[in-house]
């Protein structure tokens, strides 16, 4: 999954603020290694869906509203590398504005 991601990401990260961008990066590669450890059957990007994203923030309810939204901005850019429509789903507490 971290190949995907870093091979699709490369001109993401290449313009903007760099720092911010590779710690997006990073934060989407760990939540998709948490789901494909967590999610039977999902071995590719491609294959997570919102069910899953639903599931990967019931099991993260812990964290800070802050660090959720940054989650779902990562997602959110997992939705832009796979050419999705709309957004990914938000966290339950209102972690992301919109």
């Amino acid at each position: 999954m971290e190949k995907w991601v870093r091979e699709r990401s490369h001109v993401y990260v290449r313009h903007g603020g760099k720092t911010a961008r590779r710690a997006m990066v990073k934060r989407l590669i760990a939540a998709l290694e948490d789901i494909a450890a967590n999610e039977k059957g999902v071995k590719s990007p491609s294959q997570v869906g919102r069910a899953h994203i639903h599931r990967y923030y019931a099991r993260h309810q812990r964290l800070s509203a802050p660090t959720l939204r940054d989650h779902f901005y990562a997602f959110r850019l997992l939705w832009e590398l796979l050419g999705r429509a709309g957004d990914p789903p938000r966290p339950k507490d209102g972690g992301a504005p919109g």
